[in-house]
């Protein structure tokens, strides 16, 4: 008997999500003049260019930089989907998922400029101070619709319930081809996850700020010798990519065939899985950055979507399809793993993938632990998002004990809901987005000095409210 969400999950996956998401790229693309493509080299200089330079470490420990904003959002996108989620994309779709995946990501940058730019011109400030929103703040006040709030935020609770057990679902999937048990490896994860868990985004944003970097470093590093080992593979990866995109591929070795719809289903599916865009769901850490001015923030979710989709998830394609295992009889969740052991040895090959999918996936589940939680408060109050904690904990070791692979098309059905709700606020409020933007690269280097005189009028309300007490 089938069933009858997997059905309409798999349904709403093609086309209709095709339009309403790159469709919708498109249509905000034109709207920002394609700044994603236009602004790219101004958005790198004035992001992660100037991270490094150390022109967005904030020097207020009370206050958190840009950068420290993104690791954080990073944290969340830079997980299962990276390394197991493009190997899905692969191994349902063919070769030609993976031009799917690539328009998605050049696409969402802009979805996720718009959710960011949103999520800073709606935040709110709380009894210390410190800013705090989301889609769950920013969608009813753009669009004045007080339910849609509440939609959201019980569609995202419940999607990322099963989101973060299916990262640790991955993980535990990957390190039991390396011999260690199950309940071992389940029990380590949810023991660390909890220390950082119970200790809240700041917490989490200290963490994230040391880790992210230098996971995505060992992990395409790794990558890259990976594809130079089989660089003569490269002209066929890259034409199989484009050659199956609107043809789908017949079965071939161990690879059981793609129709186009699935092709774009997974490829579409499998690219929002790894960026986030169109969830809304990161605008909650990047809501908390000490900017001065909403698109200086907007641009970071830019270099986000880039970094996490054309960057890192292209390693994962290119390191399956230089290697071959996509054509084996491997399955579908150690796609990945098989291409770095073929290349590299098993143990060699093994640890490295391990080592990321633990770092990665473990990062991103504590994220989305705290990002649920903050759904909860909307719904039933301040002490929801403690003992919410707990129950996020304990589903997310159901989630080690059964794998990715039972509750993948679950998170699926998860993410159409939350993108459904956030993409109608994100449509309605485009013209509040383009009119942010025009005010921004009007004079960028007013910017740099003086802040967006909304935020400033919120901070001297709260003095002269702290003066009052």
């Amino acid at each position: 008997m089938s069933n009858p969400i997997l059905t309409f999950t798999n349904w709403v996956w093609g086309y209709p999500m095709l339009i309403w998401l790159v469709g919708g790229g498109i249509f905000l693309s034109f709207r920002y003049k394609f700044i994603q493509f236009t602004k790219l080299g101004f958005v790198l200089k004035n992001t992660i260019v100037k991270a490094f330079k150390g022109g967005e470490i904030n020097s207020d420990g009370n206050k958190i930089s840009g950068y420290k904003a993104v690791t954080g959002a990073l944290a969340s996108t830079l997980g299962a989907g990276n390394i197991v989620g493009t190997a899905i994309a692969i191994g349902y779709g063919g070769p030609g998922g993976v031009f799917w995946l690539w328009l998605t990501g050049l696409f969402a940058c802009v979805i996720k400029y718009s959710e960011v730019v949103l999520g800073m011109k709606y935040r709110q400030r709380d009894k210390e101070g410190k800013w705090f929103g989301g889609p769950q703040y920013y969608l009813p006040k753009a669009t004045g619709w007080k339910w849609i709030g509440f939609a959201y935020a019980i569609s995202c609770a419940f999607c990322l319930f099963l989101a973060a057990s299916a990262q640790i679902g991955s993980v535990v999937d990957t390190v039991e081809t390396i011999h260690i048990p199950r309940i071992v490896s389940t029990a380590v994860l949810i023991i660390a996850a909890a220390l950082i868990v119970l200790g809240g985004l700041t917490r989490l944003l200290s963490f994230t700020e040391k880790i992210v970097p230098v996971m995505s470093v060992i992990y395409m590093a790794a990558g890259l010798v990976v594809i130079v080992l089989n660089a003569k593979e490269l002209p066929a990866a890259f034409a199989s990519i484009f050659q199956y995109a609107f043809t789908g591929r017949a079965a071939v070795g161990g690879f059981g065939g793609a129709t186009l719809a699935m092709c774009i289903r997974w490829g579409v599916c499998r690219g929002v899985y790894s960026n986030d865009s169109g969830t809304g769901v990161t605008t909650i850490t990047h809501a908390a950055a000490d900017v001065n001015h909403p698109v200086q923030q907007g641009m970071w979710g830019i270099f986000e979507v880039f970094f996490d989709t054309i960057v890192v998830c292209s390693v994962t394609c290119l390191v399956i399809l230089t290697t071959g295992v996509w054509q084996t009889d491997a399955s579908v969740s150690t796609l990945t793993i098989a291409g770095f052991q073929k290349a590299l040895g098993p143990v060699a090959g093994g640890f490295i993938v391990s080592l990321s999918l633990t770092l990665f996936c473990f990062t991103t589940a504590v994220a989305q632990t705290l990002f649920g939680c903050d759904q909860l408060v909307k719904i039933f109050g301040e002490k929801a998002g403690t003992w919410g904690k707990y129950v996020y904990l304990g589903l997310m070791f159901i989630g080690g004990m059964v794998g990715i692979s039972a509750l993948i098309n679950y998170v699926d059905f998860g993410s159409f809901l939350i993108i459904f709700f956030n993409m109608i606020g994100v449509y309605l409020c485009h013209g509040e987005v383009r009119k942010l933007t025009e005010e921004y690269f009007s004079d960028t280097e007013k910017w740099e000095t003086q802040k967006w005189q909304p935020w400033v009028e919120m901070e001297e309300k709260d003095i002269r409210s702290s003066h009052h007490e």
